[in-house]
């Protein structure tokens, strides 16, 4: 009886063994598992800025861009409206004049 004791003793050491063992065992896994969770979440945040900042960069571009070719087109509709108020300017003059030559008949 007293060697099926012993057995029991030592089969419940064991499985305490076991036991302690899987708890250690599973606080490493959760601490590794914490740690990488940590640095996917800190590459994750690095991973967004770069692409916000390129987002931002694009968009910058592009509005420039835009503004550059909006720029362009009212210098060449203004250059366009010079040379017409040019070209009407001699007729303008000479209406005013004739205009004012009329009104200063007797």
């Amino acid at each position: 009886m007293e060697k099926v004791w012993d057995e029991l003793k030592k089969i419940d050491a064991e499985a305490n063994q076991i036991q302690s063992d899987a708890q250690s065992k599973a606080k490493k896994i959760t601490l590794l598992a914490k740690e990488d969770s940590e640095k996917l979440i800190a590459n994750s945040r690095t991973y967004a800025e770069e692409e916000a900042q390129k987002l931002y960069s694009k968009a910058v571009e592009e509005a420039n861009q835009n503004r550059n070719e909006l720029l362009k087109a009212s210098q060449e509709t203004a250059v366009k409206l010079k040379v017409q108020a040019e070209k009407r300017m001699d007729k303008a003059v000479l209406a005013v004049v004739n205009s004012v030559l009329e009104e200063t008949k007797p």
